[in-house]
C-alpha cells in the first residue's frame, strides 16, 4: 500500500505504528510464557539426569539431592553456609586453604 497524499501517508504511518506495537506486545507475551514454561519444566530437576530433586537437610542448609544419580546441588550461598558452620579442621576448610594458597 503506497500513500497518495500527506493525509493518507499520516494514516498509513499511524496504522503501521499500531500494528508494530501490537506485534511487540504479542511477542513479549509469548516470550514471557516461554520463560515460565521452561522454568516449570526444569525447576527442581537434576541438571545431569533430569530426575526430580529431593531436598534434604545438611545442618542448617537444605541441599537438593538426586535420587537417581546421587548428585548433590547447592543454591547460591549454601556452600559458604556449610563451610561456616563446620569447624576449622574440617574437609571444607582444608579445601578452602588449598584454594586460597594458605
Amino acid at each position: 500500500m503506497k500513500p497518495k497524499n500527506t493525509e493518507d501517508e499520516h494514516v498509513w504511518v499511524q496504522e503501521m505504528q499500531q500494528r508494530m506495537a501490537k506485534l511487540a506486545k504479542e511477542q513479549q507475551a509469548e516470550s514471557e510464557a516461554d520463560k515460565l514454561r521452561m522454568k516449570e519444566a526444569h525447576w527442581m530437576h537434576c541438571p545431569k539426569c533430569g530426575q526430580k530433586l529431593s531436598p534434604e537437610k545438611c545442618g542448617s542448609v537444605e541441599i537438593d539431592v538426586c535420587p537417581s544419580c546421587n548428585g548433590m546441588w547447592l543454591d547460591k550461598g549454601e556452600l559458604g553456609a556449610i563451610v561456616e558452620s563446620s569447624d576449622q579442621g574440617s574437609f571444607f576448610h582444608t579445601c578452602l586453604r588449598i584454594l586460597r594458597g594458605r
